[in-house]
């Protein structure tokens, strides 16, 4: 399999901070192997990874090791270090500063608990996400949807490229490009190991290794389902407390993510459990869950592209009530619900839930199901679409 990999995101943010200089430090997160370093090494900038022991005694020698004729300097894994956040206060407080940073990581940088030094209005914080359609097909956005009639004007484009490869490969550039399900299989059990018995350790104090990795083991099961933590804790023979510890543990790592029940002006709506997500969709193996998780990775990483391109708070959340209506995703901007979105495995008739949540919110509503861009779209009424998800997600967050 051969495919041209341009990561736009976040590459978009820096056109008016790093282009313009405004921003001396900028700080890109993202979940471990999702391109970060490829990303950096391609800006025209110094490039030092604070992982290798080459790096770490350059700076025992010397503080300002970094400092060449480039005025741009490139930080990977900086966070590792104890005190990581009072060495980047220092160089960017110092009054000789002459370089623009780019820090990269795998953690939520901004949550270390390591760190001794706040850095708060010092950076921009930027994530790279796993790889969207958009990305490995080059398409570009029409416009931002800002608001339900944008949305409910929206019409799908009829040129669209399957996305059958990356539901079935991930989103992480290596196993995509290697193209190869045994493979992806190998790199998934070294990428969880490495995050359990390499990465926790960095970060936290976690003496129960063997359980956290039942957890991380367990979670692919319950992905499209809120969250029980007493299931999990009885299985796993830990407290609730203990799970959903090791839960926000493994958001700060970027293992997954959380999406949370949406209850304003909801009658009887369901406000506690969230839902758990992978960021490597693959790591679920029943179908239906694994086409529901890519979705939310898909629709998440817009939110976040919107948000931080400065168009204002966009969130995911789903919708269930106590009637057992409910609906996957629900897409807010600032609190504000804009539109729904129901992921199947294979084209189906209009759900009751979708159906009843459109009306309610009068927002337009989108049945996606997995498929290729000789599938079936259809109009529902005054409510939205029934479409294939290339079709859905091509132009979904790249501008013009």
């Amino acid at each position: 399999m051969k495919h041209s990999l341009f990561r736009a995101l976040p590459l978009w943010s820096f056109d008016d901070s790093l282009a313009d200089l405004s921003s001396p430090m900028i700080w890109i997160t993202g979940p471990r192997q999702v391109g970060k370093t490829f990303l950096a090494r391609q800006l025209d900038a110094s490039y030092f990874n604070w992982d290798t022991p080459e790096v770490r005694r350059a700076y025992l020698q010397d503080p300002y090791f970094f400092r060449t004729e480039k005025k741009l300097v490139v930080f990977d894994e900086i966070q590792k270090r104890r005190d990581w956040k009072k060495i980047l206060k220092g160089y960017y407080d110092s009054p000789s500063r002459r370089e623009n940073f780019i820090i990269t990581g795998s953690g939520r940088m901004d949550q270390y608990k390591k760190a001794g030094e706040s850095l708060q209005g010092r950076y921009d914080l930027f994530h790279l996400w796993p790889l969207t359609l958009d990305e490995i097909s080059h398409k570009k956005q029409q416009q931002i949807p800002a608001s339900p009639r944008n949305w409910q004007n929206w019409t799908p484009t009829s040129d669209s490229i399957s996305d059958e490869s990356l539901i079935k490969l991930g989103g992480f550039p290596k196993p995509f490009l290697n193209g190869s399900e045994k493979k992806l299989r190998r790199w998934q059990d070294q990428y969880l190991d490495r995050l359990v018995r390499e990465d926790i350790r960095d970060y936290s104090t976690v003496h129960r290794l063997d359980q956290l990795d039942l957890l991380a083991r367990l979670l692919p099961e319950r992905v499209g389902s809120p969250i029980s933590y007493l299931s999990l804790a009885e299985d796993i023979e830990a407290s609730t407390v203990g799970i959903k510890t090791w839960i926000r543990l493994f958001e700060t790592l970027y293992l997954g993510f959380l999406i949370r029940p949406y209850h304003r002006k909801i009658h009887r709506a369901i406000k506690k459990e969230p839902k758990w997500y992978f960021y490597q969709w693959t790591f679920v193996q029943e179908s239906a869950a694994r086409f529901e998780n890519f979705i939310a990775v898909q629709l998440a990483t817009a939110c976040q592209a919107w948000s931080e391109q400065g168009y204002g708070r966009w969130e995911l959340f789903y919708l269930r009530d106590q009637d057992r209506r409910e609906v996957d995703f629900l897409i807010c901007h600032d609190l504000r619900p804009i539109a729904l979105v129901e992921a199947k495995l294979s084209l189906q008739s209009w759900p009751t839930s979708l159906m009843y949540y459109c009306r309610k919110l009068s927002i337009p509503g989108f049945l996606v199901y997995a498929g290729d861009d000789k599938s079936p779209v259809s109009r529902k009424e005054n409510l939205g679409w029934i479409l294939p998800s290339c079709r859905f997600l091509s132009g979904l967050i790249l501008k013009i």
